[in-house]
This record gives structure tokens, sequence and C-alpha cells, in this order.
């Protein structure tokens, strides 16, 4: 029982070391192949040795496998780290490893106490204004909200009959990888993006490279 709580505790650590390996490109630096720990760390501009001791953390957990003479690649469970692979979850780690992110949950004892929004008593403001103030964090909050739910997209458009529909509106709609699945999927509807307008100038790439920008 004690050693079952000590993993939930020490999953912390985890969450850092594979934050750590898709902050430095590792998983896409890999691809399919197989490379060495010095080559990884040349490409990635890392210490070789902090970097080969990460390695082999990621190796103990099944997230990459080691073979002879220091040279890794990816395992099954790994694949989805790279952010070139249908189902990558590359932007929901990002997400959860920023230092705003990780020191609002490290903050959380005291917003308990005091009956407070945790990032809000931190920061001064709610996170959507900040994010706002703060594009690049913007957007890779809209990469995880991206990662998180692409792979619902095919059930959703299963459940539910939206070809009934001749205009469908999305409300918190993000860079609008939905609402693009959605358009894709029934050439006759006409969508609408609801967002902030920051968020809504953000989804134009994704509209555009689905070819719905227009509808």
């Amino acid at each position: 029982m004690t050693a079952e709580l000590n993993h939930l505790i020490d999953g912390f650590r985890v969450s850092q070391a594979i934050h750590a390996a898709v902050e430095l490109g590792i998983p896409d630096l890999l691809g399919d192949g197989e490379r060495t720990a010095d080559d990884l760390a040349d490409a990635s501009g890392a210490d070789p040795s902090a970097l080969y001791r990460l390695l082999r953390a990621l190796a103990s957990l099944g997230i990459l496998h080691e073979a002879d003479e220091r040279r890794f690649s990816l395992t099954e469970l790994g694949r989805p780290l790279r952010g070139d692979v249908p189902g990558s979850i590359r932007g929901w780690v990002r997400l959860n490893g920023r230092d705003y992110f990780w020191r609002s949950w490290g903050n959380l004892a005291n917003a308990v106490r005091a009956g407070e929004n945790s990032f809000s008593s931190l920061h001064g403001t709610n996170v959507w204004e900040w994010r706002a103030e703060h594009r690049e964090e913007s957007a890779i909050f809209d990469e995880a909200m991206m990662s998180a739910t692409a792979g619902a997209h095919p059930a959703i458009l299963a459940a539910y009959d939206f070809g009934r529909f001749a205009r469908l509106v999305d409300v918190g709609g993000g860079n609008g990888a939905l609402l693009a699945a959605l358009l894709t999927a029934h050439p006759h509807l006409r969508g609408v993006l609801v967002d902030q307008p920051h968020v809504v100038r953000g989804a134009e790439p994704v509209l555009r490279a689905a070819g719905v920008l227009d509808r």
C-alpha cells in the first residue's frame, strides 16, 4: 500500500522528466529511428551526461528503449510524444510542464485555505486574461487543447447527426480544430467560431489547412 502511495506522490517527477524530453525535442529527433545519447545531446543542445541520465529514466518508464552503446529509440508508449504523428499529445505535455501552470498547482494548499483561485492569487488576474497578454503561452494552451480533444473528434462525429443543421456555432472553440472536422464531414454546413479575439485569430491557419476557412 505504501509503495502504491509513493508511486502517486512521485508522479510529478515523471511528468517533469517527460516534459523535459519534449521541450528538448527528443521524441521528434528520434522519430522512427535510433540515435545515441551523444548524438541526441548535440542535436538538442543538451549536456551529454545529464541527457543520458534523463534518457535512462525515460527508458525505465517504458517510454524509450535503450540498446547497446547508449542507443535509444521511442517505444509505442512514447510515440505520441512526437509532434508529427496522429494522436500526438505533445501539446498537452508542454502545457503541463509550463512554469506558470506548475506554480499554480504548487500553490494549491494556500488556495484551499483561502478559498481563492490559485492562479489568480499568484498573478492578480484570471488565467484567460493572463494568456491573452502572453501569446506564446496562449499558443501552447491551444496546442494542448488540440492534443487533448483531437482523438475524440471521430467519436463526436459518429455520436450526433450534425448534418441536419445548416449553421453550427462552436462557443469556446479554441483554434477551430473541432469545427474544421465538422465542416469537413458535412460540406453543406457553415460554421461560426466564438472565442477570445486573439484565439479566433490564431484559428485561421487551422481552418485554412482544412480547406474550410471560407465557410
